[in-house]
């Protein structure tokens, strides 16, 4: 995703919950349970028009910074600040 892939994804747990969901109301990829809907996944993004898989490349590319190294750490710091701004 953050190379602009779109993602098709087992339709389960992290990728339902966290990861293929929209971005600012644009999809950003593709959930399937078997082999027929990973099949029309691919049909899809193959046979779509390249406006259209930009713009779910793009989207999904904003979502994958959700998961970078650096929002984690700012993240965990804004977290665990009062804890131990508290305990001073």
């Amino acid at each position: 995703m953050a190379a602009g892939a779109i993602p098709i994804a087992h339709n389960s747990a992290g990728p339902k919950m966290d990861i293929v969901l929209d971005e600012d109301g644009q999809q950003t990829g593709f959930l399937a349970q078997n082999v027929e809907e990973y099949a029309y996944a691919v049909l899809k993004i193959v046979k779509m028009p390249e406006s259209e898989r930009l713009k779910i490349a793009t989207a999904a590319r904003r979502r994958a910074s959700r998961f970078s190294e650096q929002r984690f750490y700012d993240d965990l710091k804004a977290a665990i600040r009062p804890i131990i701004c508290g305990s001073s």
